[in-house]
């Protein structure tokens, strides 16, 4: 799997945790202390995000980072 398609799984599941949580991309970028565009273009799947800037987002979120890379982002053996 290349990086181009976990970069896309994750912003995807970024971008629904989001809305699920009811945040605008301004109010996660507050939250995160991560620049709006940056999250933009994470969740367009354009950026490969840091781990400090994943657990920054999950944080945010309430969730743990590890439900941002599991299930597709890493793979079936992501969480091993």
């Amino acid at each position: 799997m290349g990086d181009s398609h976990i970069n896309e799984v994750l912003g995807a599941k970024v971008k629904r945790l989001r809305q699920e949580a009811g945040f605008t991309q301004a109010t996660l970028s507050e939250r995160s202390g991560l620049f709006r565009t940056h999250l933009s273009r994470i969740e367009c799947g354009t950026a490969n995000p840091t781990l400090a800037a994943i657990v920054s987002i999950a944080n945010a979120l309430g969730v743990n980072p590890v439900v941002l890379l599991r299930d597709g982002a890493l793979g079936q053996h992501g969480e091993r």
